[in-house]
């Protein structure tokens, strides 16, 4: 059922920790620049169009993207326009969870929230159930080539995974060098079903 991530293998991380990947990691996205991002950010997008999971998905839930991540705003607008419902989780800082939000208009209804990640604006809520989730994309500081997936660390992505439908098909998006041959995994960990990179 696990489709293998496409993109290349670099054995530069063995040995490391995940504190040592997590900085390796960040500071090589910060320093990415902006034309790289971007045009790897389209090509995933081209990626995401040929997938089946992706075209008969009616509700999709998608992450709203720090500026140094797979950027998913032009995604986000053209679901929107094709007709699909898009669901944006919304971070609980409290608790450590995230709940899911229906997004109608991204520029009325997004505004930075916790970690300073857009999310929808407290009078622009729409909660979801997540069993009426038909697709998730989801970030992550690296993914290896079995779905294990590193976050930054604080468990909102490893919680909400982990509670899906196993039946639902999640998908991380990564640029090239995101995409390692294996991470450290903890049992807990919930794979993501396919990796797109560009």
């Amino acid at each position: 059922r696990r489709r293998p991530a496409s993109g290349e293998t670099r054995g530069w991380h063995h040995g490391m920790t995940k504190g040592e990947l997590r900085k390796t990691l960040l500071d090589r996205l910060r320093q990415q620049k902006e034309e790289a991002r971007r045009r790897s950010s389209e090509a995933i997008w081209r990626r995401v169009h040929r997938l089946t999971a992706f075209r008969r998905a009616a509700t999709v839930c998608c992450y709203v993207a720090l500026p140094y991540e797979v950027q998913t705003r032009r995604m986000i607008e053209e679901m929107l326009k094709s007709g699909k419902r898009v669901v944006v989780p919304v971070t609980r800082p409290r608790t450590k969870r995230l709940w899911l939000s229906e997004v109608r208009d991204p520029d009325r209804d997004l505004a930075p929230g916790a970690f300073g990640v857009p999310e929808p604006v407290p009078t622009a809520r729409r909660p979801v159930p997540a069993r009426e989730l038909d697709l998730v994309f989801v970030p992550g500081l690296a993914f290896d080539r079995r779905g294990h997936r590193l976050g930054h660390g604080h468990g909102y992505f490893d919680r909400f995974l982990a509670q899906l439908p196993e039946a639902t098909p999640t998908v991380g998006l990564a640029f090239r060098f995101q995409l390692l041959d294996r991470l450290p995994a903890d049992l807990h960990d919930r794979a993501v079903h396919t990796v797109l990179t560009a």
